[in-house]
């Protein structure tokens, strides 16, 4: 839903899997993870009887049957017409001594000579999926208006898609970005011109091991999934640089209906499939301004909204999960609750002169000073100052509710400690933490070693996995997916049916990053 200025930094290492030796010409896909590139760094094949020779246009693209095994038949991926392979995940390659057959795939490592802008399309942008996750590129950017129609695009029309944004870098957006960023089972690059922006580091031969040790089903090796989960908390090593101070969001624009729509999750997932012809003109026009009014070497020079956003999380994150523990002492004592809420909001609060419009200020001024006039508070700033604000009245309008103003909190109390809290105070504490639906509390935690905290990134999860993600062993990974409906390796299941409880906030906080 949102669109943010990025920069990669010169001599950043990228990666490319391929079954060519020769270096990219023109338009492909960079991974930040060699493990990533690996799975597309595959030997050409011969289809089964056929160019024994080795010359022939390669056996087609597979994909994964609804119960998570392998067809060699296409089953709606297209063929990449530029490097002979297919975008789409492949299956783990088929270990074989045909004398047709090539018996190496490459891995090609590329460094850019100059420093990369590119244009981050937020969210799970590179998932090939019917969920919504392609909106922003099929329905704003490219104008779609029927994406799953495969004569126009379809889901898995790679090729297309990635080469009618770069016709947009080289139109409409005067050159001012080398490709774009987006993600998937990790942050990949579709850059527009590989020749020209990359240097070659190394090309070097991949032995076709038929992934070792992967599993029934389990796409890329346990070690392609312990890369991604390297990398839940950011790309990491300064190899990305966000403009938090200038970005686009679907989500500042009213009317859109972003909720209303069938998309199969615990939680509400936005799409534009209902946002109106003008409306999606709007946004793409704010973000071509964007491009065109944007300076690689300024990007980053801003304030840092991301680390702000995660200083206001780190803070109230524990307290509030603390909050709705049924367990907790604070949810069965007034006193209890009067003490944890006081303690939490003291560096605010003047006893000796009691001001909620003060209160208020100061909670939020410890994150967001104030924008000194005339200048215009940026959309990232907007944004945090409205949800920073809400924790802050919603608690103290807790505290107030839980205790008598005209008493200092930090003495005596004038009710026993085993009075129930007031069900207002619990009530406003609830529908905060319902609000927010912070990621920070569905977070495994630590995991034994050799274990992963599981979450859905297509095309692999499920739903158990988005709604409490745990640790889990390589064994209890292998081909368990169906959260990404009939694109991913499995078909379409069935939701759970909605809990209560810790949820991802949309609106909230997190920038993708």
């Amino acid at each position: 839903m949102s669109f943010f200025m990025a920069t990669v930094p010169a001599g950043t290492q990228l990666y490319h899997g391929t079954w060519r030796n020769e270096s990219v010409k023109g338009m492909e896909w960079l991974a930040f993870e060699p493990e990533h590139a690996l799975i597309f760094a595959r030997p050409r094949r011969s289809p089964p009887g056929d160019d024994k020779d080795g010359k022939g246009p390669g056996r087609p693209p597979h994909t994964f049957q609804e119960d998570g095994n392998v067809e060699g038949k296409k089953k709606g991926c297209s063929e990449r017409k530029h490097e002979g392979g297919s975008h789409c995940f492949p299956p783990p390659p088929p270990n074989t001594n045909d004398d047709g057959d090539q018996k190496t795939g490459f891995l090609h490592t590329y460094a850019p000579q100059k420093a990369l802008s590119l244009l981050y399309i937020d969210g799970m942008s590179a998932g090939k999926t019917t969920n919504g996750t392609l909106d922003s590129q099929d329905y704003l950017l490219l104008n779609l208006t029927d994406p799953e129609d495969p004569e126009h695009g379809g889901m898995f029309r790679e090729w297309e898609r990635a080469q009618g944004l770069c016709d947009l870098s080289a139109t409409l957006w005067e050159y001012k970005i080398d490709g774009v960023l987006r993600m998937e089972g990790g942050f990949e690059i579709i850059l527009c011109d590989f020749e020209k922006d990359l240097e070659v580091k190394s090309i070097m031969p991949v032995v076709d091991d038929g992934w070792p040790g992967a599993g029934r089903g389990m796409l890329g090796g346990w070690r392609y999934y312990q890369a991604i989960a390297e990398r839940y908390h950011g790309i990491g090593g300064g190899r990305v640089v966000l403009d938090y101070e200038h970005f686009v969001t679907a989500y500042a624009y009213e009317g859109l209906n972003l909720f209303d729509n069938d998309g199969q999750s615990d939680t509400p997932m936005p799409r534009l499939e209902n946002a109106r012809q003008a409306d999606l003109r709007t946004i793409k026009d704010a973000v071509t301004g964007m491009i065109l009014t944007s300076a690689v070497e300024k990007v980053g020079d801003g304030t840092n909204w991301q680390a702000i956003a995660d200083m206001i999380i780190q803070r109230y994150s524990a307290p509030l999960h603390h909050l709705t523990d049924k367990e907790a002492a604070a949810r069965k004592s007034k006193e209890a609750l009067a003490t944890y809420l006081s303690t939490l909001l003291r560096p605010f609060i003047d006893y000796t002169s009691r001001n909620t419009s003060a209160e208020t200020a100061r909670c939020v001024a410890q994150h967001l000073p104030p924008v000194p006039p005339p200048l215009s508070p940026p959309l990232a700033y907007t944004a945090l100052s409205s949800i920073t604000s809400r924790i802050c009245t919603s608690l103290l309008s807790a505290l107030d509710i839980t205790t008598t103003q005209s008493q200092p909190l930090s003495r005596s109390y004038s009710y026993s400690s085993s009075s129930p809290p007031p069900s207002p105070a619990l009530e406003l504490i609830d529908a905060l933490t319902a609000y927010l639906r912070w990621t920070s509390w569905k977070q495994c935690g630590p995991c034994p070693a050799e274990q992963l905290c599981i979450i859905p990134i297509w095309p692999m999860g499920t739903f158990a996995d988005h709604a409490s993600p745990r640790c889990k062993a390589q064994g209890e990974v292998s081909g368990v997916n169906g959260y990404w409906g009939r694109w991913g390796p499995r078909g379409r299941q069935p939701p759970p049916p909605p809990e209560d409880g810790d949820r991802d906030r949309l609106e909230g906080l997190g920038m993708g990053f």
